[in-house]
């Protein structure tokens, strides 16, 4: 599809009651068209006594750069951070872009200057030989010591002023950085301390470990090198171990630089050298454990325990990038090339063997898990995830519940033509059971054209919103966020 017609569909997207031709989810991969900062939200239902505390979300929220050149991926877009704070029955909101470098000085040149992750380099020997790229900070959010901070595995988060949303800018954590920050960091809540990992590429990727205690100096506690130009999104955490696993796919310099592919399509599935797991001690970070599996992907963790002397992590798996790439290539251009390939699965790593096995828990195509706080790097039960009404859908119709002991699903829709994002916990005050407490999603409605926080029973999803916080537009579609229960 050309830009033109692409932006003929977001067109028709945006007005109510658009043809049933046009994909109603496309108008969820718009630009934001107000920013501000809190302001009352049109509440329905009742916000339950006890929820108080303000949910943070980060997604792309522009698609072009400096207004003219339309990004070519979902992942390239410019990060806006959403917010909706609930306090005493009253719901307020407020949504802004991220002010990053790179968004300013496309501004100010009028054109796009940078490439990403499935848009083509600009300026390919500036972008990759002298590391002059953008920061899209477009992925999640970290609260850490107080502070709020937008992050994107492509370089280091940015922060984000929590009172009104404004960006405050770049930030090496206090000298904690050497380089990039992922977007998918994981608190160990028996350590009081947060983990993440960043990637430097050059000619091999460098792999720098972090820990962020609640109180006192982050740094760095380990460093290791991949083979080739790799990229991962998230590793897993329990309450020992870090452990990543790396697939087989590598970048192509020739292939970015001379063809001018995107990196993304720029990439090479080598399957014949696996996937390379690494197995961390919290405790001893410097002996690292490596050693290769048969070839997959893992894009995103559930979470993950230790169980009989063996590392335990459920996760979203893909037998091959391409199983996310098809589905993802083509959406901000309201195609959907070919639907989602994941699966959940289950994942035993026996790390003094070097063996690793595993089960399929949930044969269905999902993403974007998250299970309930007070279980995080121990066994859990429920775990939560956006799910499809069909194959053609290019965005999640349905909000499911699973049960890893019996494989029960429990399923919340939100209508024709309405479509949620990630779905997160919060746990009721002094509640015993896993699953008591809230789920809270925002929902996109194309049949009016504008984004609601809804209010879920997470122990009885299929009876609806308990309370539902409308916004007067559109928010785009996000991507990762998390509920701060603390007083702002």
């Amino acid at each position: 599809m050309s830009t033109a017609s692409a932006a003929s569909v977001l067109s028709s997207a945006a007005v109510p009651g658009t043809p049933s031709s046009a994909p109603g989810w496309i108008g969820g991969m718009r630009d934001v068209s107000r920013e501000h900062g809190f302001e009352a939200l049109r509440v329905r239902g009742k916000i339950p006594e006890g929820l108080s505390g303000t949910l943070y979300r980060n997604g792309p929220g522009r698609f072009s750069a400096a207004g003219k050149e339309r990004y070519g991926h979902w992942f390239d877009g410019d990060g806006a951070i959403c917010a909706v704070r609930l306090a005493d029955g009253w719901a307020t909101g407020a949504v802004r872009v991220v002010r990053t470098e790179g968004l300013e000085r496309e501004e100010r040149a009028g054109k796009r200057l940078f490439g990403g992750y499935g848009t083509p380099l600009a300026r390919p020997i500036r972008e990759i030989f002298f590391g002059d790229t953008k920061n899209p900070a477009n992925t999640s959010v970290l609260l850490w010591q107080g502070r709020l901070f937008a992050t994107c595995e492509a370089d280091r988060p940015y922060e984000i002023a929590r009172g009104d949303l404004s960006t405050l800018g770049e930030s090496d954590l206090g000298g904690a950085l050497a380089g990039p920050f992922s977007a998918h960091p994981h608190r160990v809540p028996s350590r009081r301390t947060t983990y993440n990992f960043g990637l430097g590429h050059g000619r091999t990727t460098q792999v720098d470990v972090y820990a962020l205690p609640d109180e006192g100096r982050g740094r760095r506690i380990a460093s290791f090198a991949l083979d080739g130009i790799r990229l991962n999104h998230d590793f897993a955490v329990t309450r020992n171990h870090l452990v990543f696993a790396f697939a087989p796919h590598y970048m192509s310099l020739v292939n970015a630089v001379v063809l001018r592919r995107p990196p993304v399509a720029s990439a090479k599935w080598r399957a014949a050298r696996g996937t390379e797991i690494v197995v961390i001690p919290i405790d001893d970070p410097t002996t690292v454990r490596r050693f290769r599996v048969d070839a997959f992907m893992l894009e995103h963790v559930v979470n993950a325990f230790e169980e009989d002397g063996r590392l335990v992590v459920d996760y979203t798996h893909y037998a091959h990038a391409d199983g996310l790439e098809r589905f993802v290539g083509g959406l901000t251009g309201g195609r959907v090339d070919a639907p989602l390939e994941s699966q959940i699965r289950r994942m035993r790593i026996d790390v003094p063997h070097e063996r690793v096995d595993g089960e399929t828990i949930l044969a269905r195509a999902v993403e974007l898990p998250r299970v309930a706080p007070r279980v995080e790097c121990g066994r859990h039960r429920h775990a939560y995830m956006g799910g499809f009404r069909s194959g053609a859908d290019g965005a999640f119709g349905v909000l499911l519940k699973l049960d890893v002991e019996t494989g029960r699903v429990d399923t919340y829709d939100p209508g024709a033509r309405a479509y949620l994002g990630e779905g997160v916990f919060v746990p009721r005050s002094g509640a015993t059971a896993e699953d008591d407490g809230w789920l809270l999603t925002m929902v996109y409605d194309a049949n009016v054209d504008s984004s609601r926080l809804e209010i879920l029973d997470a122990q009885a999803l299929a009876d609806g919103p308990i309370a539902s916080c409308a916004f007067d537009q559109a928010i785009p579609f996000g991507f990762h966020g998390m509920f701060d229960a603390t007083a702002d």
